[in-house]
């Protein structure tokens, strides 16, 4: 992931959260190697799965920034893949019983001109409208620009949405995954907060606020805990 790192501003924010995604990799899979009993490296291989899941989303985000060519970013995701399918074995070895992911939710199969599915997470209702918005924000001047703290803020709120639905799918535990949801669900209110705010200061119409606020509101139903 280096070589691309380099050549992308931190003003994006997924820049800052790919490069540590990716070392997180790394540092738990050497924990996990480390440690001696099963549930303790098990944990660690969740960790370095959440962590792939993340870098997946930073490259879609990528692409949609335009920032990646499209072809290049499906290569990376596809290599993420592979490390993926690795970590799973290396879990499935240290549990009684294994965890079988369903091999048949991976494919390249091209689903529009900025995105294909090749991880899971890609197939979520909750990721799909997510990208949807954070499309149409990356569309409009301000979004594209980042020229303002504001519009960072909001592209920082945005991201956190996304990797956290992403890293969410890499938790086995419920509890776990859970709690990746219910930040997505945080950062999700957030950004309609934002979009109010973005209105006031002329940034967007009215029609573009309630449009974008519905997707906003979609993604908050399905990450909000089920006995709220």
């Amino acid at each position: 992931m280096q070589p691309l790192l380099s050549k992308w501003s931190k003003r994006h924010a997924f820049v800052d959260h790919l490069a540590r995604a990716s070392e997180s990799i790394l540092f738990n899979l050497v924990e996990a190697a480390r440690l001696r009993q099963t549930d303790k490296k098990r944990l660690a291989v969740d960790y370095a799965l959440g962590s792939t899941f993340e870098c997946a989303a930073c490259l879609d985000i990528a692409t949609l920034k335009s920032l990646l060519d499209h072809s290049a970013g499906i290569i990376q995701k596809n290599h993420l893949l592979e490390v993926s399918k690795m970590l799973i074995g290396l879990r499935n070895s240290w549990k009684p019983h294994k965890f079988e992911e369903n091999k048949s939710t991976y494919s390249t199969k091209e689903t529009d001109q900025t995105h294909s599915t090749v991880f899971h997470h890609e197939k979520l209702d909750m990721y799909t409208v997510t990208l949807t918005f954070y499309r149409w924000f990356i569309s409009t001047e301000s979004g594209d620009a980042l020229s303002s703290t504001f519009v960072r803020s909001i592209d920082a709120l945005a991201t956190r949405v996304l990797l956290n639905i992403a890293e969410g799918n890499g938790r086995y535990a419920e509890l776990s995954r859970q709690s990746f949801l219910d930040m997505a669900n945080s950062a999700a209110v957030k950004l309609a907060v934002s979009l109010d705010m973005g209105a006031r200061r002329g940034l967007w119409s009215q029609q573009e606020i309630a449009q974008n606020k519905h997707l906003l509101l979609r993604v908050a139903k399905m990450t909000a805990k089920k006995d709220y």
